[in-house]
């Protein structure tokens, strides 16, 4: 018999741990961000299919999200590089989408959005982890993967059953770390960070993103 998907909430899970430090120093390479968060945020995006275990890359496409989603910087079109292909091609990559994929049931045929972001702390200034507040991603599942965290308080992932309640979780993930959740169900948010010493301190956190089909074949 078919059932909707819509009973799945979200999911806790860690990443392997040869696979977190394989990760984590990939985010030494980011480039520079040009856009309205440049200043405490570096960025790559990219987009997949992946089907039967394998990872196949989608071409480059801009992306955009609309004023009613991101109240921060929506309806601007973002270009951003494109993630590294001996990340992509990694065992470390590949893990995400197998845990992603298997807790928020996402089919084969479709595309999973990946942003690689690293938000930089300074001392004694917060900064913003989510500068668009308590929001939804406008998918159905969205998974949030918080590789490292380095010489920083605060920056615990907040979930929300609406825009305006109080968290129902507050965690601060890290070391490969992560949730999967219905962003059709939920909001999410961060605390802001800041820096404990100076020197680097920052937050590097991949960001899984996608549709499914409303509708699963169950046992019935």
């Amino acid at each position: 018999m078919l059932a909707f998907k819509e009973d799945f909430f979200l999911e806790l899970g860690k990443l392997d741990q040869d696979n977190i430090h394989f990760l984590a120093e990939s985010f030494d390479h980011l480039p520079p961000n040009p856009y309205l968060d440049g200043g405490f945020r570096l960025r790559r995006y990219s987009h997949f299919r992946y089907t039967n275990g394998h990872l196949s890359r989608l071409p480059t496409k801009t992306f955009v999200q609309s004023s009613e989603i991101n109240r921060f910087q929506g309806d601007v079109e973002r270009q951003y590089e494109e993630i590294e292909d001996n990340i992509v091609q990694s065992i470390a990559f590949n893990e995400m989408f197998d845990k992603f994929k298997a807790m928020a049931h996402v089919d084969d045929e479709a595309d999973i959005e990946v942003h690689q972001i690293r938000i930089i702390a300074s001392p004694g200034k917060p900064t913003p982890v989510a500068p668009e507040g308590v929001h939804q991603d406008g998918f159905d599942r969205i998974g949030i993967f918080v590789i490292d965290r380095e010489h920083i308080s605060g920056g615990e992932l907040q979930i929300y059953e609406n825009r305006d309640s109080a968290p129902i979780m507050q965690y601060a993930f890290d070391h490969g770390e992560f949730v999967v959740l219905n962003d059709r169900r939920f909001y999410h948010g961060a605390a802001e960070i800041t820096a404990t010493e100076e020197g680097d301190a920052h937050m590097d956190v991949f960001v899984l993103t996608a549709n499914v089909n409303r509708l699963v074949e169950v046992n019935s």
